[in-house]
């Protein structure tokens, strides 16, 4: 078996390698059953970006919002919202093995669960939610940033998306929010730069957005 950082670096090249969902999909039901471990080391304080979400969101948002955890994997996000009260979380992703992970949490911190293709149009009805979550999902081989229209499209007005990304991958994720505001749908609150981990020297963007439009546009060509 691969040690706990060599694990993670291979999966992660993997999973940047993919070139198509199915591809993901493989990786991350391959990856699911050490993934908690890989990140977040034996003792579990090693991947900080679900707490810093969680708390970004705490400080956003009341306990009562209805969040959509997009890529939610095994569940980190969902089991730190929880710690702050939070109770009305749905969580997607496109490994049904993780889908299982975070399912058979020993405190249950979804409202509901279920594996989608998130490069399609989501689930659910427009303005659905208060908050979109995204941790780490907005990179090469696996979200494109034109997700992000769709995840507009399922938070109210005046709603949050609080997202993280690779510094890689923030030129091509901020170009589009660019694009968001001047299409007046969205808008960039804050934004902050965080170690992946403690002994890593990679580090990723956390950004928070306001959804703004009464009803945000389908994400399509052009975006």
């Amino acid at each position: 078996m691969e040690t706990q950082h060599g694990g993670r670096a291979a999966f992660a090249v993997r999973a940047r390698a993919a070139t198509n969902p199915a591809e993901v999909r493989e990786v991350y039901d391959e990856w699911a059953p050490t993934y908690d471990e890989d990140l977040c080391g034996p003792a579990g304080d090693d991947y900080p970006l679900p707490g810093i979400v969680a708390d970004l969101v705490a400080r956003l948002d009341e306990p009562e919002t209805d969040v959509l955890d997009a890529a939610c994997g095994t569940g980190l996000v969902g089991a730190a919202l929880a710690r702050h009260g939070f109770t009305s979380v749905d969580g997607l992703d496109i490994s049904p093995r993780m889908i299982a992970r975070a399912r058979s949490r020993t405190r249950r911190v979804y409202h509901d669960l279920g594996p989608a293709d998130l490069t399609q149009r989501l689930p659910g009805a427009p303005d659905k939610f208060g908050v979109v979550t995204c941790v780490n999902a907005l990179e090469v081989g696996h979200l494109a940033p034109t997700a992000l229209v769709e995840f507009a499209r399922v938070v109210h007005r005046g709603g949050h998306i609080v997202l993280t990304v690779s510094t890689d991958g923030w030129p091509d994720v901020e170009h589009h929010l660019r694009r968001l505001a001047s299409r007046r749908i969205a808008r960039v609150l804050e934004t902050g730069e965080h170690p992946l981990h403690p002994s890593a020297g990679s580090r990723h963007v956390v950004a928070v957005l306001e959804v703004v439009a009464a009803s945000a546009p389908t994400g399509g060509p052009g975006w």
